[in-house]
């Protein structure tokens, strides 16, 4: 197996186990049984349950920023922006759900190192790129004037609390899932009412020519409780 694809094993399984159990109920010998490697193997790629901690949740947000940033650095509006920045978060969250962990609880168990603090600051610079378009939309007249970190606080923490009721089974794809969530933001936020907003039709045609395109088979789409 080549290095990165044991890696992609030993993430996604350490991930599960934290899930599951938690930083402080988590073992490495539960996280070894799983991905079904010896301890002195796993050493050989991190040096304590810590470690791997901090790496899942680098992985998770350096993947959470590639798909999030084209979008946010693309010539769009702010609205049509941060429709689609909170589209694909969402995609990403339902796609990885055993990643996405409670940072901010779980935290308060590691000890402080350069580590934790180059993941605070990936997870800081994550969360500027979707203040930092709200603030644009503002400014254009687009939002309404609200409070930008309240809104950006709102916005990522309901997304991050799918994993809580998210499963895989039923009627909805990701993608539609993903769309029913950035409507509600999208339409709340503008400053002008959405039925008489050209963006929004412009916006609504093509989302549902998108749609067609990539629907998921009926048997495998999703349900959100």
């Amino acid at each position: 197996m080549a290095e990165n694809d044991t890696w992609q094993v030993i993430l996604n399984g350490a991930s599960q186990v934290f899930t599951e159990r938690g930083y402080k109920g988590a073992t490495l010998e539960e996280i070894t049984n799983r991905i079904k490697m010896t301890k002195g193997a796993l050493y050989y790629y991190v040096s304590s349950k810590e470690e791997l901690w901090l790496k899942c949740h680098m992985y998770t947000l350096d993947k959470a920023m590639g798909n999030i940033r084209p979008i946010y650095e693309s010539s769009l509006s702010p609205d049509i922006k941060l429709y689609n920045m909170i589209k694909a978060h969402v995609q990403s969250v339902i796609g990885s759900t055993s990643y996405f962990t409670n940072f901010n609880f779980e935290k308060k168990f590691i000890s402080q190192s350069v580590q934790l603090q180059n993941v605070t600051r990936q997870r800081d610079k994550f969360e500027q790129m979707f203040s930092s378009v709200i603030k644009e939309g503002i400014e254009l007249n687009i939002f309404n004037p609200i409070d930008v970190k309240f809104a950006r606080l709102a916005i990522l923490g309901s997304i991050n609390y799918i994993t809580n009721w998210y499963t895989p089974e039923g009627e909805l794809t990701p993608l539609e899932i993903a769309e029913k969530i950035a409507k509600i933001y999208y339409t709340g936020l503008l400053a002008r009412p959405a039925k008489n907003d050209g963006l929004l039709v412009e916006l609504m045609e093509s989302i549902s020519g998108f749609i067609e395109k990539e629907r998921i088979p009926r048997q495998k789409r999703y349900k959100a409780l």
